[in-house]
């Protein structure tokens, strides 16, 4: 479970533990010397200007939504210009390793709003692998498959409602399109016309299959490590379904993945992440829509942890080119 459904979460716990060891090590080394020192004293955030957060109580989904938005060092109060989006689910847990990308490429990369949705971070680990099982995966899943076997074992392992352990991509799709976008665009300066969309991991999936809703909004996509089993296949009905009844698919699509996933037994073995990008990438270039711009790159030495940041910061600079 830990290896498919919490990969946004080890991207940030990984920088938080590296900092953490670091702070261990120097405090071995100055202990005693400065035993008179006061505690570590809370702060609040040093740029609050850039960053905004708020909660939203979904309606449709009967959730308590955090919502972070990052804002475009470009951005000057009275500015009428508008800007594109990046939207990143997975919320608190994907909001900083995504902040820092941009940030660090931000005076080589078009200027966004980075505005991510999902499960608030003070409600509990359960909580969000439960939620994101839910609101990442399709409907009309009998997950008698093999991954889904195992989406079903972590639901009875986390105490969820089995008749929402999957399933509620479209519930969620409509509630980030109908409720929360026009809150968002009603108070910062995004460009409709101009959103992407990120997932990692599930979250991955669940942006591949938005690509192929009639109501999605998205022109970007950066997918990371997508679990492409969900749904035991219907992101590739979907796709082929989609040109039965299109001649474009007028989108920009970023894929990436590790190489060393390709050997893992349960990221490949059950989740289809490598193979499934492969597959849809050869899938989609073979239809030769002329409103596509497609890239899929493999990570050397990474894995399904590790892979993320490499996939966000290369989908960044694919996706958003400085014009």
């Amino acid at each position: 479970m830990k290896a498919l459904f919490s990969s946004a979460r080890r991207v940030v716990t990984m920088s938080v533990l590296v900092a953490a060891r670091g702070l261990a090590s120097l405090s071995v080394g100055i202990a005693g010397s400065v035993a008179d020192a006061q505690g570590l004293q809370s702060r609040a955030y040093p740029i609050p200007e850039l960053v905004q957060s708020f909660v939203y109580q979904s309606a449709s989904m009967g959730e308590r939504y955090a919502i972070n938005v990052a804002i475009p060092t470009a951005f000057k109060t009275g500015d009428a210009r508008r800007y594109g989006a990046l939207i990143v689910v997975d919320g608190d847990r994907a909001f900083p390793g995504v902040l820092n990308a941009y940030r660090s490429l931000e005076s080589t990369i078009a200027p966004i709003f980075v505005i991510s949705i999902g499960t608030p971070q003070e409600d509990g680990r359960d909580a969000y692998t439960r939620r994101r099982q839910y609101e990442f995966s399709p409907p009309n899943w009998d997950r008698k498959d093999p991954f889904g076997e195992f989406v079903t074992e972590s639901c009875q392992k986390t105490h969820a409602d089995m008749n929402k352990c999957t399933g509620g991509a479209p519930k969620f799709l409509n509630a980030i399109v109908n409720e929360i976008l026009p809150l968002v665009e009603a108070k910062f300066p995004v460009d409709h016309n101009r959103l992407g969309l990120y997932g990692g991991s599930a979250g991955g999936f669940f942006a591949t299959w938005t690509i192929f809703q009639p109501n999605s909004p998205f022109k970007r996509y950066l997918l990371s490590s997508p679990a492409m089993a969900q749904g035991n296949g219907v992101v590739f009905r979907d796709e082929e379904q989609y040109a039965k009844t299109h001649t474009d698919l007028p989108v920009w699509i970023y894929m990436g993945a590790g190489t060393l996933e390709a050997a893992d037994p349960i990221v490949e073995g059950l989740g289809l992440v490598v193979s499934g990008i492969s597959r849809m990438t050869a899938a989609l270039s073979g239809r030769h829509y002329p409103g596509l711009k497609i890239v899929t790159e493999y990570h050397p030495g990474m894995g399904h942890a590790d892979a993320g940041g490499a996939s966000i910061a290369r989908g960044l600079r694919t996706l958003y080119p400085r014009s």
